[in-house]
């Protein structure tokens, strides 16, 4: 009678795979889409489906997940694609894959080659102050209901440009250099400055030294609509955008605001997220993060039914002009 011989993986075959086999090669083998915009050579962002968002960073051999902080190497993403695959046929499927090239990479690789990477900061300071007639201007005011007392007040804390065919969101780090840029325009949405490093983008419109109220939103847009909108508003309120990721260095952004809140008891953070399933995962991990921090948090969906903030506050407008 044969024994029975459990499968067993060899250090050499599991190095050879996890070195061979990119997790852009595997997310492209499940559907998952290059949104190449927002791609770099140390981050390939790859989506599917209801805004799930995966990336891909230390050269193909890593991967996160934006929506639930999931992360790890191509055996732990090839379970988190296929639920309940058996590890033999997942090294097996894996094996097959050691030396295929994604897409993604080649077409990032092509786009570096052309186009050389120019800091965001020194692209930043390049960018005209935003003012009024002009075609950013019209675009927020208008197409987006901005009054225009929130983007004075933007322009005059610096964290908003006119870039011409777009407004730049700046996002700084922890030292308060710029580190990159949320881009908003007619016909540029949702996507960053090539080269930007996602922090937060920051409106601190009262010129409070101090934070005792911290709200985030996942876009520029949405924290500027919240202000906008907002009736509990102080001069200690931030309103803050992680651009629509909740990667290392937004966690970390957020932790140290968060640890400075913790000195006063009455501080909150407000998840003013999405109204949809991705929102309920960003405000989920914005509660986690206020839990740890001992930071009292609550969560704010835009009214009426509305997906975001930006929704809402053009819903409240054209509700002000029809009276």
């Amino acid at each position: 009678m044969a024994r029975f011989e459990p499968f067993r993986l060899s250090d050499d075959d599991r190095t050879d795979i996890v070195k061979g086999v990119s997790c852009a090669l595997l997310l492209e083998r499940h559907g998952y889409l290059l949104d190449k915009p927002e791609s770099t050579r140390n981050a390939l962002k790859y989506r599917a489906g209801k805004g799930e968002t995966i990336i891909v960073n230390h050269e193909g051999r890593g991967w996160w997940d934006t929506g639930s902080d999931e992360k790890g190497d191509v055996f732990s993403l090839i379970q988190h694609l296929t639920p309940g695959l058996k590890f033999r046929d997942a090294c097996r499927e894996l094996g097959q894959l050691v030396g295929i090239e994604p897409k993604g990479v080649e077409y990032v690789r092509e786009r570096h080659a052309k186009t050389p990477d120019v800091a965001p900061a020194e692209r930043w300071q390049g960018k005209k102050e935003l003012k009024s007639g002009t075609k950013v201007w019209a675009y927020l005011t208008e197409e987006r209901c901005l009054p225009e007392w929130v983007l004075r007040r933007a322009i005059m804390t610096g964290c908003i440009r006119d870039g011409y065919h777009a407004a730049w969101f700046c996002h700084r780090d922890a030292v308060g250099a710029i580190c990159g840029a949320e881009l908003r325009g007619p016909d540029t949405k949702g996507i960053c400055l090539s080269g930007t490093v996602k922090t937060l983008f920051r409106f601190q419109p009262g010129l409070g030294r101090t934070v005792r109220r911290l709200v985030v939103s996942e876009s520029a847009i949405d924290a500027l609509s919240y202000a906008a909108l907002d009736s509990e508003r102080t001069r200690e309120t931030l309103y803050c955008s992680t651009a629509g990721g909740m990667g290392p260095e937004t966690v970390e952004a957020l932790t140290a605001e968060l640890a400075e809140m913790a000195k006063d008891r009455a501080a909150v953070l407000v998840a003013a997220t999405d109204n949809d399933d991705a929102g309920n995962r960003y405000a989920a991990r914005l509660a986690e993060l206020g839990r740890e921090a001992g930071v009292r948090v609550i969560r704010r969906i835009p009214h009426g039914g509305c997906k975001d903030f930006n929704d809402a506050l053009k819903t409240v407008v054209a509700a002000a002009r029809a009276a």
